[in-house]
């Protein structure tokens, strides 16, 4: 890594821009889980305007790049001189790689996602991946590998529609809710998955599919503070 590295070399968007197109990341949410750290940090580095040198050489060798090119831009992507191999994790199927033979493999996260009322983030590390059609993600889903991410859902108040102990499948590049589905929030470090229905008006309404918990209906601001972290497009559950 090049020492002669500075804060004027890491103007966020700049970098960001290479970090997609070297991961294929979509969204700050797949940063912040890769990193282990809140997406509160990676927005106040936004707002700050600078990334840290540390990430950047975190994300590099992840990704078996050049923390050079992935800094400044200058020389080659890859790391042909790298003393550390691919991330297993990576080869194994990461975010987004195709492990071949018709299958993709999309990670899961030790992260729950509370129906009902929120669970801590304790850790976002990748625990093992699960391998689905390549075929079904790209004709009957119609998103890119690299934006999928599995949770498992805990708590009744999606009941019958999600039960405690399922995994979910989310788009994480949906940002914003774009009519009615099943999505996960963020409230204060805890995640929910509820179901959101827009309105005319603006207003949006998070509602429980279990009728024992009412529904709440945001406004205003609280519509436009809302963090979703993407919605849900698929659950498995055992029997």
């Amino acid at each position: 890594m090049n020492s002669e590295l500075d804060k004027n070399d890491l103007v966020f968007d700049v970098v960001w821009a290479r970090i997609c197109q070297l991961t294929g990341w979509k969204n700050y949410m797949q940063m912040a889980v890769f990193l282990k750290i809140n997406a509160s940090s990676v927005s106040g580095a936004k707002n700050r305007g600078f990334i840290s040198l540390e990430w950047v050489y975190k994300i590099a060798r992840g990704y078996n790049a050049s923390t050079d090119w992935l800094a400044t831009g200058i020389g080659k992507i890859s790391s042909d001189d790298a003393t550390y191999p691919l991330s297993e994790t990576l080869k194994a199927g990461g975010m987004g790689a195709d492990p071949g033979e018709g299958f993709v493999h999309v990670p899961r996260y030790k992260v729950d996602a509370s129906a009902g009322g929120g669970s801590l983030i304790h850790s976002e590390q990748i625990v093992d991946h699960l391998a689905f059609r390549a075929d079904w993600v790209r004709n009957a889903l119609g998103v890119p590998v690299s934006a999928l991410l599995l949770i498992n859902v805990t708590g009744d108040s999606m009941e019958p529609t999600l039960s405690n102990g399922d995994l979910i499948l989310i788009d994480t590049s949906i940002a914003g809710v774009d009519d009615s589905g099943v999505y996960v929030l963020r409230f204060d470090g805890k995640l929910k998955v509820k179901r959101i229905q827009s309105k005319i008006d603006g207003s949006v309404v998070i509602i429980s599919d279990n009728a024992v918990y009412a529904p709440e209906t945001l406004q205003g601001d609280l519509v436009q503070g809302l963090n979703v972290v993407g919605r849900v497009v698929w659950c498995g559950r055992r029997m």
